[in-house]
């Protein structure tokens, strides 16, 4: 009985622990952004500012945007682009 309460414990701290660390990225402009990827949603960081995007639906790679589609970030493996308001990261790469 110990035993079972022991790994249900375990179990649920390491559940508590699934969300992602931030993620940083660098791209071709040589500006960087950090991502906090979870399952329903990315907090994204940028130029000081902070977004929670919601998870959409995607064929390949993951993507997670804004209603008003202003704001997104689209990944792939260990790359990534942000969209930004008007801006546009391009050619991001996954740091750590």
């Amino acid at each position: 009985m110990n035993k079972f309460i022991g790994a249900i414990l375990v179990s649920l701290l390491l559940s508590a622990c699934s969300t992602s660390l931030p993620h940083l990225y660098t791209c071709e402009s040589h500006q960087t952004f950090d991502a906090m990827v979870m399952s329903d949603k990315a907090i994204v960081q940028f130029n000081n500012e902070e977004r929670s995007l919601p998870r959409i639906r995607s064929a390949s790679g993951a993507q997670w945007e804004s209603e008003d589609k202003k704001f997104g970030l689209y990944t792939k493996g260990q790359e990534a682009m942000l969209v930004w308001g008007d801006s546009q990261l391009r050619d991001c790469v996954l740091v750590r």
